[in-house]
């Protein structure tokens, strides 16, 4: 299936594909984990992505989502579509939508789709916000789906400093799998990246 290129009004500029190869191939905290989200992304085409930042991870979901015919949604409480090194170019893309404010808000809530196949979190990294934000959206999950959530193994953020022996990300999917009898993985690498699957 060709790709399309994405016209920004005045020239067209690249695929998500391009754009996803060129995210992979320069350094950022999720780098080593786009090919998984990739793949994953190419068998889950429903993908609610809470925390796209520069955009990474989102063009990591939006080419594979050009392959399966899906869409992503994303959430951020900053505007990431205004950033001309993040996801200004692809602001207008079909197979995506983009939700800014905080994914805590209910009038936020209700705007992000009711079942999903894949959910990523990459948000405040606090405990009780990621605690919360388990909560909240982990019922969306589709059957067969799977969750995802970056930085298992932060430890610190400018601004941030956690102490413990886990990080916020961790503890708070230990806890909410003892809640619901659910059980999580760590994909290893520097940041860590936590797996429940479906």
């Amino acid at each position: 299936m060709p790709l399309r290129r994405i016209y920004d009004g005045k020239n067209i500029t690249t695929t998500f594909h391009d754009g996803y190869l060129d995210r992979l191939n320069r350094w950022s905290d999720i780098q080593e984990y786009l090919p998984f989200l990739f793949d994953q992304a190419c068998t889950h085409p429903r993908i609610l992505e809470l925390g796209s930042r520069k955009g990474n991870s989102t063009l990591a979901f939006l080419a594979a989502a050009e392959l399966s015919g899906g869409h992503v949604w994303s959430g951020d409480i900053a505007d990431v579509r205004l950033d001309p090194r993040g996801m200004a170019r692809w602001r207008n893309a079909r197979r995506w939508t983009f939700i800014q404010g905080d994914d805590m808000d209910p009038d936020v809530q209700a705007r992000f789709p009711d079942e999903v196949d894949l959910f990523f979190l990459d948000t405040s990294h606090e405990y009780s916000h990621t605690l919360a934000e388990l909560r909240a959206y982990m019922p969306r999950v589709a059957r067969n789906g799977i969750a995802l959530f970056h930085d298992t193994h932060l430890m610190s953020w400018p601004g941030y400093d956690w102490t413990g022996e886990k990080s916020p990300v961790w503890t708070a999917l230990d806890d909410y799998c003892a809640e619901t009898g659910r059980t999580w993985e760590d994909l290893p690498g520097e940041y860590g990246l936590g797996i429940i699957r479906g």
